[in-house]
């Protein structure tokens, strides 16, 4: 079976992975070099802080951010806002959670076992703090963790100088660009080609027995799904942090991560899908509550594919598998997209159901 991969952001290459661990013969299309708009995240592996999106909650946490300068509106897909609204406080049938459970979990085990083979990647089991500046706020980030469908292990931490935190213990990280490199070794033997696919109708990809679409918002340039970007922007600094793990402050959408070289500074939400980064200066300010910075090293910009819901979009439509979504969580699931798409590839799966929904309906 020859298999064409559309996209090598980290979904795409752990599909290839998973396909080339069922001895599938792959070949990725990417006309940028592999993981360029993955590897701007923190790294933070944290499926269970999932963000419901068609939600007036998370509508007023945008305004919210959008006041804070956290967040900038500029464009979004229609589709998209059409179905946001469409579907706008409609609860999602109660045995997806069963299935986000499943992928947290295999997402989670797979960065493990990579560890556990070979730590090359700053591999840190040590949990995600959540700090607040603000008491009343940190209140109700506890009320919503009561309801949270994941129910994570929790534990309420004093930090000096802000409100407090919820830590989360299960919760791990990692080093985005030295992920990309090993995935890249793992991969050794696999086809690249640095071409732009902008037609699933051009010869390069005709001879194929499947076509995988792990475009991101690209996605919609191929296929009409509702996916709209959401931009952020990651730094790798030197400098001397305040805290030695991961943590985010909720109120300033902005996280870092401290690993083995350097710092990893990360924030923005933007609805743009321009190539403009001029805002990411914003978040090094406020990431200043949390590290002294010395200097810059690298900075880097990506788009989150954020469906409707929030929820990934994993599917087949006749030769074609569409794996996408999942927002600001794509590191976080990753490992289980991938897989996901690789089992519907080889006949493993059909359907995922709720998550195969924008793509059954095409």
């Amino acid at each position: 079976m020859k298999v064409a991969i559309i996209g090598s952001g980290i979904v795409g290459l752990f599909t290839a992975y998973y396909l080339m661990k069922e001895g599938v013969n792959v070949t990725l299309f990417d006309p940028a070099d592999p993981g360029s708009y993955s590897i701007h995240a923190a790294g933070l592996i944290e499926p269970t802080r999932f963000d419901r999106i068609n939600t007036t909650e998370m509508i007023a946490k945008m305004l919210k951010y959008k006041l804070l300068g956290t967040t900038e509106i500029k464009n979004v897909n229609k589709f998209w806002l059409k179905e946001l609204l469409v579907n706008l406080n409609k609860e999602p049938p109660q045995e997806v959670w069963d299935v986000m459970r499943e992928m947290a979990k295999f997402s989670l085990d797979a960065y493990k076992n990579f560890a556990e083979e070979r730590n090359d990647f700053d591999y840190r089991a040590d949990g995600l703090y959540e700090i607040y500046l603000n008491i009343n706020d940190l209140e109700k980030g506890l009320r919503e963790e009561k309801k949270n469908p994941f129910n994570p292990r929790y534990e309420v931490k004093e930090i000096e100088g802000f409100a407090g935190s919820i830590y989360f213990p299960e919760l791990s990280r990692i080093s985005t660009e030295k992920f990309i490199s090993r995935m890249m070794k793992e991969l050794k033997g696999i086809l690249f080609k640095r071409i732009a696919i902008d037609s699933l109708k051009i010869k390069e990809i005709k001879d194929f027995d499947f076509i995988v679409l792990t475009t991101g918002f690209w996605t919609t340039k191929l296929i009409n799904i509702p996916i709209t970007p959401f931009k952020g922007y990651g730094y790798r600094v030197k400098g001397d942090p305040k805290l030695n793990y991961a943590a985010v402050i909720q109120e300033e959408g902005v996280a870092i991560s401290p690993l083995s070289n350097c710092v990893k500074i990360t924030g923005g939400f933007d609805a743009d899908s321009s190539y403009d980064s001029s805002r990411a200066e914003i978040f090094l300010k406020k990431a200043s509550k949390l590290i002294d910075i010395e200097y810059i090293e690298e900075m880097n910009m990506g788009f989150r594919p954020c469906s409707p819901d929030g929820f990934p979009i994993i599917g087949k439509k006749e030769n074609i598998v569409i794996s996408t979504g999942a927002c600001r969580l794509g590191w976080s699931y990753g490992p289980a997209m991938g897989k996901y798409a690789s089992d519907l590839v080889i006949g493993k799966s059909k359907d995922y159901g709720f998550l195969s929904k924008y793509v059954n309906s095409l």
